[in-house]
C-alpha cells in the first residue's frame, strides 16, 4: 500500500513540475494525504496483557492457586477492609481523562488498538461467561432458590458466591479500557454523560455491595451481577464479532435486552425489600441504579428511533 501511495505522489509530483515547465495555468486539485491511524500493539502483546491480569485473579480469587491455600474459605475474611481508597483514586482518573483526555489527542493523530480491543471484548465474553456459570452452577449445588434464597456468608458453601460477586465488582474497573479507547481513538461523541455516568455509578454500586455483605448475609445480593453479567455476554461478544467482521443476529436487541434487565432486577430489590431478610441499603440502593439506568438509556433508545426513522423517511423522500 505504501508503494502504491508513493508511486502515486510521484506521478503527481512530476504532472505537476510538466505544466510549470510548459507555463499551464490550469490548477491541479490533489487531495490531501490522510495518513493511517497509528498501530498500537498487535494481538500477541494484548494476549500476553490480558493472560498476565487473568492469571493473577486466578492466583487471587482460587482456593489453592496461590493466594488463599486449599480447603474452606473464611468468606468475611477474605473480603477484607474494602478502603474508599480505590474506588475514590479510579472515579479521580477516569473523570480527569474524560476530561482532558480529548484534548490531548485534539492535535495528536488516533490510535488504532484494534489488537488489545480484539482481545479485550474476547475476554469479557469469557469472563462474564465463567461468572454466570458460577453463579447457576453452584446455586443449584447448596441449593438455593434464585430469589429470597438463606445462606449464610459464614457457611464455606457460600464462598463461591461471594467470590464471583467480588469478581463482578473488580471488573468494573477493568471495563474503565471501554473509555480509554473511546479516546485513543478520537471517538469523542461517544462520550455522552450516558456512558461516563454509567462507569462510575457502577463502580460505587458494586463497592457498596461488598461492603455491606462482609458483616450482612444476603445472598440475593447475588442476582444483579448475573444479572448484568448475562447482559455483558451479549454486549461483548457482539463487539468481538463486529471486530471479526461476523454477521451478529441479536445487534439490533441489545439495548432492548439492557432495558428489560434493568426492569427485572428493579423487581427483584422489590421482592428483596418485602422479604425483608438483606439489609434495606441493598435493595433500595438496586433500586435507585435501575431507575437512573432505565431513564437513560430509554432516552438514548428514544433519541436513536427517532433518528433512524427519520433517516428512512427522508430516504423514502428522495425516492
Amino acid at each position: 500500500m505504501r508503494f502504491a501511495t508513493n508511486r502515486t505522489a510521484a506521478a503527481q509530483a512530476c504532472f505537476i513540475d510538466i505544466s510549470m515547465a510548459f507555463g499551464s495555468r490550469a490548477p491541479l486539485v490533489t487531495s490531501p494525504r490522510v495518513r493511517p491511524p497509528i498501530q498500537m500493539a498487535f494481538p500477541a502483546t494484548a494476549l500476553v496483557a490480558f493472560g498476565v491480569y487473568a492469571s493473577v485473579m486466578y492466583w487471587y480469587a482460587v482456593p489453592g492457586a496461590g493466594y488463599m491455600p486449599a480447603g474452606p474459605v473464611d468468606v468475611p475474611a477474605w473480603i477484607g477492609e474494602l478502603s474508599l481508597a480505590l474506588p475514590v483514586t479510579a472515579t479521580v482518573l477516569y473523570l480527569s481523562m474524560c476530561a482532558f483526555g480529548p484534548k490531548l489527542m485534539a492535535k495528536r493523530e488516533a490510535f488504532d488498538p484494534k489488537g488489545f480491543m480484539l482481545v479485550y471484548n474476547g475476554y469479557q465474553t469469557v469472563f462474564n461467561v465463567v461468572t454466570v456459570a458460577i453463579f447457576i452452577a453452584e446455586l443449584n449445588r447448596v441449593g438455593v432458590k434464585a430469589w429470597g434464597g438463606r445462606l449464610s456468608w459464614s457457611n464455606p458453601e457460600s464462598f463461591w458466591i461471594c467470590n464471583a460477586i467480588w469478581l463482578h465488582y473488580n471488573n468494573k474497573y477493568l471495563e474503565l479500557l471501554d473509555t480509554v479507547f473511546m479516546v485513543l481513538r478520537k471517538k469523542n461523541a461517544q462520550l455522552s454523560f450516558l456512558h461516563i455516568y454509567h462507569h462510575c455509578l457502577l463502580i460505587w454500586a458494586w463497592w457498596m455491595v461488598c461492603f455491606v455483605i462482609k458483616n450482612n448475609d444476603c445472598i440475593d445480593a447475588y442476582f444483579g451481577a448475573c444479572m448484568n453479567a448475562g447482559i455483558h455476554v451479549i454486549m461483548y461478544s457482539y463487539y468481538l464479532m463486529a471486530a471479526l467482521k461476523i454477521p451478529c443476529p441479536w445487534k439490533k436487541y441489545i439495548t432492548q435486552a439492557q432495558m428489560a434487565q434493568f426492569v427485572i432486577v428493579f423487581a427483584h430489590a422489590c421482592y428483596v425489600i418485602v422479604d425483608g431478610h438483606c439489609p434495606k441499603i441493598l435493595p433500595y440502593s438496586q433500586m435507585f441504579v435501575m431507575a437512573n439506568m432505565l431513564v437513560l438509556f430509554g432516552q438514548f433508545y428514544v433519541k436513536s428511533y427517532a433518528k433512524k426513522k427519520a433517516s428512512a423517511d427522508g430516504g423514502k423522500k428522495k425516492r
